[in-house]
């Protein structure tokens, strides 16, 4: 033991301020804990463009570790260590040196915390190219509003909107500046921000008599939203008061609809007529009434920062749909729910915002909807095919719509795949029928399709792993068949992990194909382990392969295989895992999974 007898009373002191503010017990117990620092000591610099405050359970990554080693260096253990992980033993570390400070014991790093650290809480970096050009490194409100607006416009950042500008955003910066024609540099420079609707400042544009237009932000784009969305407008992303294309989008609409002039524009003859338009679908002028219009829910508009118990039936009805909450369901909207939100979003053809918005409240079940089924998705109806359905009836599917005009890659192979749930969406789309990739009644009649017996259910399989896909620690839930969007539905177990954990192959095997990321793919990277019988089990979303993983190698139950990571379809680091006894559909892993565990 190296505490000196001088010290020992104070050590008492902060071993009692971690048992109430945590509950950790640790250091009462034979743990040899330094004496807190009279002072903060030297300051240690963060990392370039970054900085500790803000940070709060459910966050990762360079900062988090510079704040455990912080809490050791002043005599705070963090049981874990420093893993650059902010889970509940952070958080009850924090709140220990928050209590023995004096400090609003809240478990966040706000700046007060971070200087007590001896921690520099720095001000959000500047651009760190000049002429207001946000590059990597940069951080704040304007970086989230970039990403905001790239996610709506379908380029969504590793991480969601958290204000850093890092290497995640600057792919994504770019693939955007690609797909525009713009010059391909990285950065959110004056033609992209023009691009992204994000170059009118926090005063917004206007035109002639002050009309509000794209690039305005504030209470007033809020309250047009708000209206919108009340008299049946679509505003995807919500009232998020940033006026940006998809805003001026749903303000045509309704202008087009009130026979005025499609200006994108918010002057005196819109205001009057969306104001009207408003009082006339329900009491009060600025989004109230029910069945998801956002005044009278007090869910929609929550996002980053909010708290509450809406808050926290938002939570519960994520994780009632299948989806790990980090945390659990506490109330509070941290960075964690956000990128669950948006992961919730994207799986089901929501724009991945982050923000609940009217569509997603009513795909949550609040408000009185069905929180399984997502907005305006239809049903299969008895007698057709569905979603990973083989065989006959499937064939008839496949083949009616290719005698409709419809082109279906793969032709009629029998396999209900994306493939043809996005034909059967084309379809749906031609003839003005709801687009939601199933088969439903109005689909099935206008396909001249008639109802076919359901197939033979295969031999119940007894497929077993022989390894834990996942290094610890890990959370997962049952999620089989929830919906994901485009008439797809999940056919995996999602294994909620860190970003770059270890995986494994759960069974001995061969590496029959490897999936590479590419723009618009669903599972990123990717690989499936083969069996002698064809049994193979599917990984997606990995961030990298372990070497030597290649077509035809070779592998062995518990062997590392690749990395956790978030790429593809995904809004938060997981492994998807589908298993396919026999090379045929996928069964439901969650049993399988669960018999040996996990991670």
């Amino acid at each position: 033991m190296s505490n000196r007898s001088s010290t020992r009373p104070v050590v008492r002191c902060l071993a009692a301020a971690l048992a109430v503010a945590g509950g950790v017990s640790t250091f009462g117990g034979g743990l040899a804990v330094a004496a807190p620092a009279a002072g903060p000591g030297p300051t240690m610099p963060i990392a370039p463009g970054g900085s500790v405050v803000g940070l709060e359970r459910g966050d990762y990554g360079e900062e988090v570790k510079q704040l455990q080693e912080a809490l050791i260096r002043v005599g705070v253990g963090v049981r874990g260590g420093v893993d650059g992980y902010f889970g509940s033993a952070t958080q009850a570390s924090v709140k220990a040196w928050q209590n023995y400070k004096g400090l609003p014991v809240t478990g966040v790093v706000d700046a007060a915390t971070a200087t007590s650290l001896g921690l520099v809480a720095t001000a959000p970096s500047a651009p760190s190219s000049t002429g207001g050009v946000l590059a990597n490194g940069s951080r704040g409100r304007a970086v989230a509003q970039l990403q905001l607006a790239l996610i709506n416009n379908g380029y969504v950042p590793t991480g969601g909107v958290d204000g850093i500008f890092g290497a995640a955003t600057e792919g994504q910066v770019r693939r955007y500046q690609q797909a525009k024609g713009l010059p391909v540099t990285g950065q959110g420079d004056a033609a992209t921000l023009q691009a992204l609707g994000l170059a009118g400042g926090s005063g917004g544009s206007t035109g002639g008599g002050g009309a509000l237009a794209i690039g305005a932000r504030g209470t007033a784009v809020v309250e047009m939203q708000n209206r919108l969305i009340k008299v049946g407008i679509n505003v995807p992303g919500g009232a998020d008061g940033i006026f940006g294309p998809a805003t001026q989008a749903a303000l045509k609409s309704f202008q087009a609809s009130q026979g005025l002039t499609q200006t994108g524009t918010l002057g005196p003859q819109t205001t009057a007529a969306l104001e009207a338009a408003a009082n006339a679908a329900g009491s009060g002028g600025s989004g109230g009434g029910s069945g998801g219009d956002s005044s009278g829910s007090p869910y929609i508009g929550l996002k980053l920062g909010s708290r509450g118990t809406a808050v926290k039936a938002v939570q519960q009805a994520i994780a009632q749909l299948g989806f790990y909450v980090p945390g659990g369901a506490d109330g509070i909207f941290g960075t964690a729910t956000q990128s669950v939100l948006m992961l919730v979003q994207r799986s089901n053809g929501i724009p991945g915002s982050g923000v609940v918005d009217a569509a997603t409240a009513r795909l949550l079940g609040l408000n009185g909807a069905d929180p399984t089924v997502p907005d305006s998705s239809g049903s299969t109806a008895d007698g057709f095919a569905r979603y990973d359905e083989r065989g006959a009836r499937v064939v008839a599917l496949q083949q009616a719509l290719m005698n409709a005009g419809i082109a279906l890659p793969g032709g009629a192979d029998g396999n209900f795949g994306s493939g043809t749930a996005g034909a059967i969406i084309t379809f749906q789309r031609a003839r003005g029928l709801p687009a939601t990739g199933k088969v439903d009644s109005a689909t099935a009649a206008a396909l001249g399709l008639s109802p076919m017996p359901l197939p033979a259910p295969p031999a119940a399989p007894s497929v077993q792993i022989q390894a834990k896909p996942v290094q610890a620690p890990c959370y997962y839930g049952d999620s089989w068949g929830a919906p994901r969007g485009n008439g797809r539905v999940h056919l995996g177990v999602d294994i909620i992990a860190r970003q770059g954990q270890e995986l494994y192959a759960v069974t001995t095997g061969r590496i029959s194909q490897i999936y590479i990321d590419s723009p618009g793919s669903l599972s990123g990277n990717g690989l499936k382990i083969a069996r002698p019988d064809g049994t193979y089990f599917f990984y997606a979303h990995l961030s990298a392969f372990a070497p030597g993983i290649n077509v035809g190698a070779q592998v062995t139950a518990g062997q590392l295989v690749g990395y956790v990571g978030s790429t593809g379809n995904s809004g938060t680091p997981h492994l998807h895992l589908e298993v396919h006894p026999g090379g045929g559909s996928a069964v439901n892993p969650y049993p399988i999974v669960k018999a040996f565990g996990a991670c």
